[in-house]
Parts: structure tokens; sequence; C-alpha cells
């Protein structure tokens, strides 16, 4: 399958040569044609979408040769070289082309995100298109979110869910976690735990704010939750002597700087010192345990489980590569992020792991198999060098 795979990128490279030499020309016209991709709409028998997403990639692989020799080596699959041709450089093609092969394709989706930037009015463009409707035919609920108000969100139902058990306040005013209704087996699906944790927020569960996680406080005498939501942002950002400095939503991605400055208005703002790299400062044998600051930069430099192909971002463990009873630091570049499932893996069923947490990590499988996983493209790390168009 995985040489099918080599093949199919292969052939999709050659694909995309021939349809830059035809649209160059502009020979569709010849067969009465409005454009490229209405051609090959009808010619190859595609849809609208994909013509359109061949045109813009052989148009971007034109500039870029590394990339391009990537796709064709199989080494590259097009999900992956598509994103970074819409933001790659012919002066950051070959970083890319070399450094992406660790890369995840939902990294590379980040990376070109994070690239293509956001600015205030972007920003205020989102908050006028905000949005939550009602479909009562279907019983259904449709919302467009800003990207703070979607972490906010998130976090509010996620923390809640997690706060709820047997004997706790969604215990005793929803449907606790751990028992659901029709399964022996007491297990409820992610989906529904989310969908009861939402309803019980609705109807407020009355618990006082003694009785609420982190975050819950009274105000006018009703229960207010307060999500825990992280920004990272530079200093010189919310100051404003470095506008150009850059904003992130854990989890989320970039924000533009008003939304990080009006966010730090109502917040917890706590200062880290960071080397001009970005990391945190190690532990070494110090603890054990990583720190509050160091966990909040794994969580940045990761984004979620590091295990390869693994898309898990909630409820994930910060590990030791090497570990701490065997003489393992609690440095950045010794703990990684992991989901309970690849958790379990390496300490229970035969996975190993060795290298850089802050560079490349291979997972070794009990059979030989190798895999290798990288640190987001979007986190500052030794030597880092932000792209620039």
């Amino acid at each position: 399958m995985a040489e099918h795979g080599r093949a199919i990128s292969a052939l999709q490279r050659a694909l995309f040569a021939d349809i830059a030499e035809f649209d160059r020309a502009e020979s569709w016209r010849g067969d009465g044609a409005v454009s490229m991709a209405a051609w090959l709409t009808q010619r190859c028998g595609v849809g609208r979408s994909t013509a359109a997403a061949w045109v813009r990639a052989a148009a971007n692989l034109e500039s870029l040769p590394h990339l391009a020799g990537a796709l064709a080596a199989g080494a590259l699959s097009l999900d992956a070289v598509a994103p970074l041709a819409e933001v790659a450089t012919p002066q950051t093609d070959a970083e890319l082309a070399q450094a992406s092969v660790h890369w995840s394709v939902r990294q590379i989706r980040e990376l070109a995100a994070s690239h293509r930037g956001t600015t205030d009015a972007a920003a205020a463009r989102r908050f006028q298109q905000r949005t939550l409707r009602f479909n009562d035919a279907r019983n259904t609920v449709w919302a467009a979110f800003t990207a703070d108000d979607y972490a906010a969100a998130k976090a509010a139902l996620t923390g809640r869910m997690s706060w709820g058990s047997d004997t706790g306040p969604m215990g005793e005013h929803g449907v606790p976690p751990t028992s659901g209704g029709g399964d022996q087996s007491g297990y409820v699906p992610f989906d529904q735990r989310l969908y009861d944790a939402f309803m019980n927020m609705c109807r407020d569960d009355g618990a006082s704010p003694s009785e609420s996680p982190g975050g819950a406080g009274s105000r006018g005498g009703s229960t207010r939750y307060r999500p825990t939501v992280v920004v990272h942002a530079e200093l010189g950002m919310l100051t404003g002597l470095h506008p150009d400095g850059v904003a992130e939503l854990a989890g989320i991605g970039r924000v533009s700087r008003e939304v990080a400055r009006r966010l730090a208005c109502d917040a917890n703002v706590v200062f880290s010192l960071e080397r001009s790299d970005g990391c945190i400062l190690d532990q070494k044998r110090v603890r054990r345990s990583p720190t509050t600051f160091q966990r909040m930069e794994i969580a940045r430099r990761d984004k979620g489980c590091r295990f390869a192909s693994c898309s898990f971002t909630d409820f994930t463990e910060v590990h030791h590569v090497v570990p701490w009873t065997l003489g393992g630091e609690t440095n950045l570049s010794n703990l990684i992020t992991l989901c309970g499932r690849h958790h379990r893996a390496v300490h229970e069923l035969g996975w190993s792991m060795s290298g850089d947490a802050n560079d490349v990590v291979t997972f070794e499988g009990p059979h030989g198999h190798r895999m290798t996983s990288a640190p987001s493209p979007t986190w500052r790390r030794p030597g880092f060098k932000p792209m620039r168009r």
C-alpha cells in the first residue's frame, strides 16, 4: 500500500507538470473550455474543487523544484505538498522539503495557516460573522465562533466533562461520564459526554463557587464558570513595543494583536522568562514532574499526541522519552506529549522512543517498524528562523 501511495504521488507530479504547461499555453481554449479547471472537470471527470486544487498546486510547484521533487519521489503526498506550496517561496523551498518529511499533514496545515497570518481587520470581520443557529426541524445547532470564543467554549465543555464524576456536581445533576444509559459496560462516548456537559451548562447545575473547579466564581449571585484558555504572546506585542510580534491561542492557532490584548484585559497574566529561542528553562534532575511553565510550552510545541499519525489533542499526558528511573532529565528535550492510548503503548505494548523531543523522535514498534515525529512547525526552537514570504 505504501508503494502504491508513492506511485500515486509520482503520477500526480507528472500530471501537475502537464497541467502547468497546458495552462501556460492556454491550450484548453482549443477545446472550448473557459479555464484550465473547467477543462480538467470535463476531460478528467473530477469535481470543480479537485480541478481547482490541481491547477493551483501545478502553478505553485513550477517555482518549487524541491517540493515538486519530494512529490515525484513519493517522499511527500499531495496532501502535504499542496499546503506547503501555498506558503513556500523559492528561498524556503529546499528547507521545507527537507523538514516536512517528519511532519504530519495536520502539522503542515497548521504551519500553512500560521503563515497566512491574521490581522486585526480579519479578527473584526470574524467577529461580525459570529452566529449561532437553531434548526427546529432537525433539532440541531450550528455555530460559527471567533477563535477566542471557540477556545473558551471548548475549554468550558471539556473542563466540565472531566470535572464531572459520580460524586461531583455533574454526577448529581447530569449524566456522569462513568455511567451511560443503556450501556451495560457504563461507557459513554466522548461526543455524548460533551453533549451532557453542554446541557448541564445550559441548565445551570447550581454548583456553588466553592464547589467549582479552578475558574468558577460568582457574579451577581449566579455561578460563573471561567474556563482556562491559554494565550502565548510576546510582552512587546501586548505593550505595543513590538506590534509585529506573534500571539497564539493554545490548541487553536494565531490571533491578532488586539484579540490578544483584549483577552489579557480580563485574565490571569503569567510572566515566564524564556531564552531567545522561546524555550522554558530545563529542570534536569531537580524534579521528576514538569513545571507548569514547562507543560504550557510542551503543549505549544506538540499540539497534541506526538505519536506518528495520532490526531488526539485533548486529555494528553507528558512522558519522559528517557525514563526518569533510568536517569532521564525533566528537560523539554526529554518530555513529549502522548495520549492515553499511546502512553500505554510505550509502557506496556513494546513500543520504544528515541531522539530529541525538540526535534525528531523515532517510535519503534515491537516488530521493528519505525516512524518519526517532529514538533509543530509553528513552534520556535533552537536555531528556528520564522519563514517569511
